[in-house]
């Protein structure tokens, strides 16, 4: 897994992500009570509206993290053997990025959506191996993909020896 629920909040501010995830009318769930669920903490302060609005919001955002690595995992698969570990940081912001974009939905701004597009060319960089994450003890061999390889023999036509030239 690339980011969580937790590694989310941290990146973006529990709070747009709490408004973001709850989709219900009117809003009931507040960052504190996204950070306590997440936490595995005690719900019990809170009432049982609350709490059922918290548990969907947090279904929104593990739904959302999930898609993103396995975006993620579909770009980096090809490249390097899964999972990385340490996770690089740059594939954490990827991947937050990339779970922000798919919590806003349709609503996403431009900041969301440039940054989810920067995220998508990156990782096509690097399942591409125009970039590389640095961790080369984890990387595969960069497949040849049917490449056809020339060797000569000498050459033919050189002037020391009376060639055509």
């Amino acid at each position: 897994m690339w980011i969580d629920a937790s590694g989310l909040t941290a990146r973006f501010g529990a709070e747009e992500i709490a408004q973001r995830a709850d989709r219900g009318v009117p809003r009931l769930v507040s960052a504190e009570m996204l950070i306590v669920l997440i936490a595995g903490g005690d719900m019990s302060a809170f009432t049982q509206e609350e709490q059922t609005a918290t548990q969907r919001a947090l279904l929104v955002i593990e739904t959302a993290i999930a898609d993103a690595n396995s975006v993620v995992n579909g770009y980096l698969a090809g490249r390097y053997k899964l999972p990385i570990t340490p996770v690089p940081l740059s594939v954490q912001r990827f991947a937050g990025d990339i779970a922000r974009y798919m919590i806003y939905d349709d609503q996403a701004t431009d900041t969301i959506q440039k940054r989810y597009d920067a995220a998508i060319k990156v990782l096509g960089d690097i399942s591409r191996g125009v970039v590389n994450l640095g961790d080369q003890s984890s990387a595969q061999p960069t497949p040849t993909g049917g490449a056809v390889r020339i060797e000569s023999g000498g050459s033919v036509w050189r002037r020391d020896q009376g060639g055509f030239i």
